[in-house]
């Protein structure tokens, strides 16, 4: 991370870490980020998912979820890569507005359950979409759904008629079962295959460099942590058993961060490259941050799980990244197909 994103960050974690009864949403608004992906002509700033690294490292940092990701990058990502004259207009109220969007089937376990039908050019969605993040406070959804075996992309016009069925998750956010019945949606791409994967690798760094931020924070607040409690009259950092298992945990928080900055970094790659990159940095964060999470659980003892701390959040929260997107079982095959290519 170069100087100027270090700054951004550390600004945008300040405001974070003020924000009393406000959302991370809200604050990120006030700092105009975004519109960090939308092309210049309609608003935005232009840059590319990359340029997000110091937004996602901000949000690990003070763990705090929000939409961004799926409004500012994938939603954002998929119109620009597509643009249509709907699309142009949902990314205009993105860096304008600041809507929101919720996005429906990028992980490919999780689209196959609705179908796309085209009737004297009006195109219908029929199916169910599961855990869709953020559907319910979402201002527009975006679908990716199958047509003739094909994944395409399609927006759901505002005031349809669809089914949500809200329910909360883990990590203090909020996801949705949306069910459509013969709903009329604008086409944004038919035939999305190439760019799906292209904003799913994008995704996947990016959701790795949060969890490294993540990671970051669990061992410095177990750090602190174990030189503060005292056990036979000296602090617990003193033993060696305690020594080592720091250690460990701050090797592979280190190893995660620099995993997750290749990742961002090869996005602009070509293919083979860059699904090597995600999918070796989505393997180590899931490995990684369930290792760092059990061991700062542990090392706080009940102190870790109470809502005084935030070591139960951040690990809750690494647990819902550890399979958003795919697993790490799922990632490996993906990564020994790229080697194989």
């Amino acid at each position: 991370m170069d100087n100027d994103h270090a700054i951004l960050r550390d600004a945008i974690a300040g405001r974070l870490a003020q924000s009393g009864s406000r959302s991370a949403w809200e604050v990120l608004c006030e700092s105009g980020v975004p519109a960090i992906c939308i092309p210049e002509e309609l608003g935005g700033l232009g840059l590319h998912p990359a340029d997000a690294e110091p937004v996602m490292d901000a949000l690990g940092e003070c763990c705090a979820p929000s939409i961004f990701l799926e409004t500012s990058i994938v939603a954002a990502r998929l119109l620009s890569l597509e643009r249509t004259e709907a699309g142009d207009r949902v990314l205009r109220r993105i860096a304008d507005d600041y809507c929101r969007v919720a996005v429906a089937g990028l992980d490919v376990r999780l689209r196959h359950g609705l179908q796309a039908n085209s009737s004297d050019g009006h195109w219908i969605i029929d199916g169910t979409a599961p855990i869709v993040l953020g559907a319910d406070e979402a201002d527009v959804v975006l679908v990716v759904a199958m047509q003739d075996g094909v994944p395409a992309v399609f927006l759901v016009p505002e005031g349809s008629d669809f089914e949500r069925r809200s329910f909360p998750t883990i990590d203090g956010r909020s996801a949705c079962d949306l069910t459509f019945r013969q709903t009329p949606v604008i086409p944004i791409a038919l035939s999305a295959a190439v760019i799906l994967d292209v904003v799913a690798d994008e995704a996947v760094a990016c959701l790795a460099i949060e969890a490294a931020a993540l990671m970051r924070r669990l061992v410095r607040d177990t750090v602190a942590y174990a030189k503060q409690r005292e056990q036979f009259g000296q602090s617990i950092s003193r033993f060696q058993v305690i020594q080592h298992r720091l250690v460990d945990m701050n090797m592979q928080a280190r190893r995660s961060g620099a995993i997750a900055r290749r990742a961002m970094a090869m996005l602009g790659a070509s293919r083979i490259e860059r699904e090597r990159a995600a999918s070796a940095a989505k393997v180590t964060v899931a490995q990684a941050g369930r290792f760092i999470g059990e061991q700062a659980v542990q090392l706080h003892g009940g102190m870790g799980m109470t809502m005084e701390l935030p070591i139960g959040r951040c690990f809750k929260r690494l647990t819902v990244i550890e399979s958003e997107l795919g697993d790490a079982d799922q990632h490996l095959e993906r990564f020994a197909a790229a080697m194989s290519a």
